[in-house]
């Protein structure tokens, strides 16, 4: 993670997934939790799940206005499917690392902001480019550090629900591709 402020009370910040037990992938049908996958599949995999991504430690101070966001992911595998996600932010002011149990992902409560993405087919091994990168996210993040209580520090979890399949590196994959939150804000 960095931070680089351009005036008082602007900056951006640039966090990876940092854990195993920050990125999961819930089996919609039998609400099963898996924490150690080497890749996501976004979201069809054997069948369709929800994706969740928690990043940590995220140094937004309250009471800033988000002006870019966007989640970078690395291609894991090819893949061209018509896929289309949506991608909500959870609506707590900290939100816990997800567990192995059931629902543990789709269960928690979600923003009411979400940003429709529909992936252009992914064609290259390792590439992170704007083709893996998900729209811009402000809106979602927004929410989700006005969660009450919310401090610099707090983090972020965003759920991404939808149809089709991408497949990113995940944490227990190449932990250096893990997806990363890139956020841009300014005092209000």
């Amino acid at each position: 993670m960095w931070f680089r402020a351009f005036a008082p009370g602007a900056g951006v910040v640039d966090i990876r997934v940092a854990a195993s037990a920050d990125d999961a992938e819930e089996n919609v049908s039998s609400g099963a939790v898996n924490l150690v996958s080497t890749d996501m599949e976004l979201v069809r995999d054997a069948s369709v799940q929800v994706v969740g991504l928690r990043f940590a430690n995220v140094q937004i101070p309250p009471g800033v206005r988000i002006t870019k966001a966007h989640v970078q992911f690395a291609t894991d595998e090819t893949g061209s499917t018509a896929t289309s996600l949506v991608i909500r932010g959870q609506l707590a002011a900290s939100a816990p690392a997800f567990l192995a149990k059931a629902r543990n992902v789709s269960a928690r409560p979600r923003t009411t902001a979400a940003v429709s993405w529909a992936p252009a087919p992914w064609l290259v091994i390792g590439e992170a480019g704007a083709g893996q990168r998900t729209p811009d996210l402000s809106a979602v993040v927004q929410e989700a550090i006005g969660a009450a209580g919310w401090a610099a520090g707090g983090p972020i979890v965003l759920l991404i629900t939808g149809q089709g399949r991408r497949t990113a590196e995940a944490f227990d994959g190449d932990r250096t591709l893990a997806p990363l939150l890139h956020v841009e804000f300014e005092p209000l």
